[in-house]
């Protein structure tokens, strides 16, 4: 089996099982050895952030000399950026070679009643968690793909910590209706007296976090911006500070851009101070140098264009805490410029969240569709005219793209967003400039 077959059998299989639970999961990786035993762990849940958190906890270790694995998902250019070792994706004949290895067990499965139809996450990550084995890496940062107690991820067995970055409403019809729900759902990660970390804030979220480590036994280390936190952060010109007991850091740098990138490396901070006192050596000086050599594509990146001069902003927010969190971003950055918008969004998210927050930062709106799990353009357009904005469709992204770089005036930004799908047909030369950093 060659790299794209084991891609094409990969898709070939339903992205969600029709059984719930992870019984079907754990036999697969029990008939393979059971490699997520293989190595230590850190586990990232959360609505939006957890992408960013995974990357900067990795960077560091990795920056600390450990062999340092990273599970993201999904992907935004290539597939092979879900499965890295010292943030180098998995190469194509490894791929090929752990699908080879699983596929025969995963046919058996399928045809045993009790078990059924393995789905394309869990390859993905049966795959991921063969090489990490065979790669004898020190330590694996994981991010859940889906909410987290039903997630593939979580057979895992107790990880070093736990970290749950952020609630929002993101997947109400598989995570539920409120935020207690949902944070309910991302709490299932937690394990008995392994210590948490999250930057939840809400009352009804923090709290339904908070009673499910109390039942298990776990220390939850909470960080805000306000007191009462175990880490509060603050940002001026020196760049982020913690404060925290002991010895407050102050002065990180982050090459990571955004108001929201401080929240999450003020989580992946705490997670990685907690792994400090688990005997884990990560010294000041690494875990600084660490979180200033992170880097993930996608997640408010903008890069310079020209000439002309031009501004490209490409970010993967696609809920209404995501467009929050971009408008905020694009207010600290451009202060006096309303951008130029070309959005995309996916069939299960809502355009009537995603929107509204983002109106008084456009300037024109061009919306198409992402060639995966379309939403409709029409859905968009009534929404953006209902907001009163200028706005045309266009047949396909890498077209409204190029209407919007066109019509920009110098230094004037043009954001890309609305779905990692969206950011992810990034056309060249921009995408290769988006994946040196």
């Amino acid at each position: 089996m060659n790299y794209t077959e084991a891609l094409g059998y990969t898709t070939s299989l339903v992205k969600f099982g029709i059984q719930l639970g992870l019984d079907r999961f754990r036999e697969l990786l029990r008939r393979v050895g059971s490699p997520h035993t293989a190595f230590r762990a850190v586990h990232v849940a959360g609505t939006n952030g957890k992408g960013s958190t995974t990357t900067l906890i990795a960077a560091v270790l990795r920056e600390a000399g450990y062999r340092t694995a990273c599970y993201l998902s999904p992907h935004l250019f290539d597939f092979r950026e879900r499965i890295q070792i010292n943030g180098v994706p998995i190469p194509p004949e490894a791929f090929a070679r752990q699908v080879a290895r699983l596929k025969p067990e995963i046919e058996a499965l399928a045809q045993d009643p009790r078990y059924g139809q393995t789905t394309e996450f869990e390859l993905i990550t049966a795959a991921a968690f063969g090489y990490f084995a065979e790669q004898k890496v020190d330590v694996a940062v994981l991010e859940v793909g889906l909410g987290g107690r039903l997630d593939a991820t979580n057979v895992i067995p107790p990880p070093l910590v736990a970290v749950i970055t952020s609630i929002g409403f993101d997947h109400q019809e598989v995570l539920g209706h409120s935020l207690r729900q949902i944070a309910r759902e991302k709490a299932g990660i937690l394990k008995p007296g392994v210590p948490v970390v999250t930057g939840v804030t809400q009352p009804e979220a923090l709290q339904a976090i908070e009673e499910t480590a109390r039942d298990l036994g776990c220390t939850l280390h909470t960080v805000a911006k306000a007191a009462p936190a175990y880490a509060r952060y603050t940002t001026d010109a020196s760049g982020l500070s913690l404060l925290w007991p002991g010895r407050p850091l102050r002065g990180l740098r982050l090459a990571l851009r955004g108001p929201f990138q401080q929240a999450n490396a003020a989580v992946a901070a705490t997670a990685l101070r907690i792994l400090a006192e688990q005997g884990l050596a990560i010294p000041e000086e690494v875990l600084r140098r660490g979180l200033e050599q992170a880097r993930l594509p996608g997640r408010f990146q903008v890069l310079r264009l020209g000439p002309p001069p031009r501004v490209l902003v490409l970010d993967v927010a696609h809920n209404q805490d995501g467009a929050r969190a971009l408008a905020e971003a694009l207010r600290d950055t451009f202060p006096e410029r309303k951008g130029l918008f070309v959005v995309g969004m996916k069939a299960n998210h809502d355009p009537a969240e995603f929107l509204p927050p983002l109106r008084d930062r456009i300037d024109r709106l061009w919306v198409s569709q992402p060639r995966h799990s379309p939403r409709p353009v029409e859905e968009l357009l009534a929404v953006a005219r209902g907001l009163g904005l200028e706005v045309e469709a266009l047949p396909d992204i890498p077209q409204a793209l190029a209407r919007a770089l066109a019509q920009a005036e110098p230094d004037q930004p043009v954001v890309l967003t609305g779905s990692l799908l969206t950011v992810g047909e990034l056309p060249e030369p921009y995408r290769s400039l988006a994946m040196a950093g």
